[in-house]
């Protein structure tokens, strides 16, 4: 999809949501999504998260400026398609930062879908990619040492702005460990040896990748980094 028909198909539907601007670490929805809302993402960064019994933070997904959230339910919510199940109910999602999002309620997806069959299109398409990002998280988490795990996650997360790639401040050595579910110490050590290979470099708090082909082949080959597992 490119980038200005995404901005389009986002123009379309905020006319006709409601603007709403979150604190940092608030709760607006859960994925069985009984408002029959969607949200657009228009600034910040939001993620899908539950919490363990012990208060450990466990994320699932990161949603990036212009992404649709919501879009499962969307589908879900169709006679004769099947609900979600309660038992997902542990699922939340939650600001990581100041965000400003527009609630577009279901009514007014299925009426612009019909009015407009490519935004039905952009909306399964967004869908797809989150989950096979979900898919190689957990994959990764489970099959690869920690340098590749890094090295796919700054590719994921990596926004392209003026030509260059880069991840937004939120995105600090804490929170991608926390992503990861691996120390920041370990984080740090890799991002040094990124840094020095002048794969990123950071600006202030913000990470950006100087060679994404590089990093890419860093991913599939991360023993040339070292194996910080």
């Amino acid at each position: 999809m490119k980038e200005n028909e995404r901005d389009h198909f986002l123009e379309i539907l905020c006319k006709e949501g409601t603007r709403i601007q979150l604190d940092k670490n608030q709760y607006f929805s859960s994925i069985i999504n009984h408002e029959n809302t969607a949200y657009c993402l228009i600034s910040g960064v939001c993620a899908l998260l539950r919490f363990t019994q012990n208060g450990e933070e466990i994320i699932y997904h990161y949603f990036r400026e212009k992404d649709l959230i919501g879009g499962v339910p969307f589908f879900l919510s169709h006679k004769g398609a099947a609900q979600v199940n309660s038992l997902y109910s542990f699922c939340s999602l939650y600001t990581k930062t100041e965000c400003i999002l527009y609630k577009i309620p279901f009514s007014v997806l299925e009426r612009k879908i019909k009015e407009e069959p490519e935004i039905g299109y952009w909306i399964s398409e967004g869908i797809a990619r989150h989950f096979m990002e979900e898919i190689s998280h957990v994959h990764s988490s489970k099959e690869d040492h920690t340098s590749g795990r890094l090295c796919r996650t700054l590719i994921e997360l990596a926004n392209e702005k003026n030509g260059r790639y880069e991840l937004q401040k939120y995105f600090t050595y804490t929170e991608l460990a926390r992503y990861l579910g691996v120390h920041s110490v370990t984080v740090s050590k890799i991002m040094l040896v990124l840094k020095k290979m002048k794969v990123i470099e950071k600006e202030g708090h913000k990470t950006v990748i100087c060679d994404m082909e590089q990093l890419k082949y860093l991913a599939e080959n991360p023993h040339e980094i070292g194996d910080f597992s």
